[in-house]
């Protein structure tokens, strides 16, 4: 699958905040929206969302016309801020409740759970709100998704969680890729970039994409680029321009390092 931007603008109050942009997003891989703050990020996701409507341009899905209801979930920053059911089951049920065909909610819900990292045996009768901060983020995307759109929609998905929460949900959101289309907006592009990974940068009212080891080349060699952790920097930098560069993580990196001096 493939959602395409085509010469698109967005406005607001008629005023031109973003673009043009020409971009495409796929199935396969995960698809980043990375920028400073304020740069239009979210509301560029709302616009795919359908949920700003002032723009020029065109947005296809497969070479046909768009059409954003029943084909998109939104996630917003910290979505475990709107629980109201008692169990985490419940939680993620609800938006199926909403289908005309019934039969086999439970069944779809519990298969999401799993997807979600969420064993139906563990955590089904749990109280949402005594979960952990990583558990709690899971619970909520799961509810967020559980109609299993074409395109998944993920703003600051990462925000707020430790290092833990952020290593098992980056997991499962790339595992989601193979399925659907998954796009994510976020400051801290290192903590889910992948091998696969494309990246629509918003400079100002500018963009561009990258695949991921162009983006880290680009930040590795020019500090103006975009910010990225200074250790990763200093490790990489010496032999950026010979070699594909590694996802930045310490273990992925001491790799690296490990297969140069190895020969």
């Amino acid at each position: 699958m493939k959602l395409r931007l085509g010469n698109l603008v967005i406005k607001y109050n008629d005023n031109p905040l973003l673009g043009p942009i020409d971009a495409s997003f796929e199935s396969g891989q995960l698809n980043l929206i990375v920028g400073r703050s304020g740069c239009g990020k979210s509301t560029l996701l709302k616009l795919i969302a359908g949920f700003h409507s002032e723009f020029t341009g065109a947005i296809s899905l497969d070479e046909e016309y768009f059409e954003p209801e029943g084909n998109v979930a939104l996630a917003f920053q910290n979505p475990e801020s709107l629980f109201f059911n008692s169990t985490v089951f419940e939680e993620i049920l609800f938006s199926l409740t909403s289908l005309d065909k019934k039969d086999n909610i439970c069944e779809l819900t519990n298969h999401w759970m799993e997807k979600w990292g969420l064993s139906p045996e563990i955590y089904s009768k749990k109280y949402p709100f005594k979960l952990s901060g990583g558990e709690k983020r899971r619970v909520a995307l799961a509810a967020c998704t559980i109609l299993q759109p074409k395109i998944i929609l993920l703003d600051e998905p990462l925000a707020g969680l430790d290092r833990v929460g952020q290593s098992d949900l980056s997991k499962i959101i790339k595992n989601l890729c193979d399925e659907h289309i998954v796009i994510v907006v976020t400051h801290e592009p290192e903590l889910i970039l992948q091998d696969n990974s494309r990246i629509l940068y918003i400079n100002g009212k500018e963009t561009a994409e990258y695949d991921s080891n162009t983006f880290l080349y680009n930040a590795v060699i020019n500090p103006g680029f975009y910010p990225i952790p200074q250790w990763y920097i200093e490790s990489v930098k010496p032999y950026a321009e010979m070699y594909e560069l590694p996802p930045v993580n310490s273990e992925s990196v001491a790799n690296f390092l490990r297969s140069i001096k190895n020969g």
